[in-house]
């Protein structure tokens, strides 16, 4: 299912809980139209900086936790929020800082989704997401935009339905739309764009060479690049411990000023509960690798 909602989501209070679709890792897998869109709310001060290379808006703390010089993002979770901000609405899921698994040093992102929450049937529950992210925003996209985190799941995505990882989003009234990486039952990975750029959308990773697991720390990087900034289209690729996984043709690119980052599921049926840790998370203009 295509998760419009994010959009509404991370613009309403950045309730950045735009995320995922319903689907397994099978080709029997349809995106879903995902119109649920929700209030939406002026929300992010674009950063109408450049594209991606430069170097360093918010680069944040970098102790315990390897980031390129052009780092746009680094942190670590030593500093609290550190100026990430959190959705007004929550989603039946929380979202900490605390100590109670970490990487590196003694803070981490910690997300907690609830039980027993179901999308179907249709309208019964107000609102089923279970579902945290903290957001920032970041100078707007150009050409090439890297993103790693360390995340350490204690299960898999349920059947049928998709974990969101990471978001890039474009507020923009002209340009508006976002993409977001999700994780999929298989340990292998899908990508969701909302993008609204004509010929995109949900596309899974079908070759499984390469995937996660839960109940261990995974490096995750993600990088979006697309030709020229004026494209309207590009590609995602994904890497597993330093392995790329799979790289996704044919996204929609927005001018993407916002990043989010935390996991959690959109699109839930009744199997919601789950427990994550994200550290060392980075953003950059350049691929960051895995230490």
């Amino acid at each position: 299912m295509r998760s419009i909602p994010a959009v509404v989501l991370m613009v309403a209070s950045l309730t950045v809980g735009a995320l995922s679709a319903c689907g397994d890792d099978g080709p029997k897998v349809e995106p879903d139209a995902g119109t649920d869109a929700g209030t939406t709310d002026a929300g992010t001060d674009a950063g109408t900086t450049d594209a991606g290379t430069d170097a360093g808006t918010d680069a944040g703390t970098n102790t315990g936790s390897k980031c390129p010089a052009s780092a746009i993002l680094c942190e670590n979770f030593e500093n609290e929020l550190n100026g990430w901000k959190i959705p007004d609405e929550e989603h039946n899921a929380t979202i900490t800082i605390d100590s109670t698994r970490t990487r590196s040093g003694s803070g981490a992102l910690h997300v907690v989704t609830e039980a027993g929450h179901n999308e179907f049937p249709l309208g019964e529950e107000e609102d089923p997401q279970t579902i945290a992210h903290l957001r920032k925003d970041i100078p707007t996209f150009g050409t090439a935009l890297y993103a790693r985190a360390y995340v350490y799941l204690n299960r898999a995505a349920p059947q049928d339905v998709m974990g969101t990882y990471f978001i890039l989003f474009s507020p923009s009234d002209a340009a508006f739309g976002g993409i977001e990486l999700q994780g999929m039952v298989n340990g292998g990975f899908a990508l969701d764009d909302w993008s609204g750029i004509q010929g995109t959308g949900w596309n899974y990773q079908d070759d499984l060479t390469v995937t996660t697991s839960p109940n261990r720390w995974v490096c995750i990087e993600w990088g979006v690049q697309r030709t020229k900034a004026a494209d309207t289209k590009g590609h995602a690729q994904v890497w597993v411990d330093g392995k790329q996984a799979f790289d996704f043709p044919n996204v929609g690119m927005r001018p993407f000023s916002n990043f989010a980052v935390g996991y959690g599921f959109v699109h839930p049926h009744g199997d919601s509960a789950s427990e994550t840790w994200i550290d060392d998370v980075a953003v950059a203009p350049e691929r960051i690798g895995c230490e």
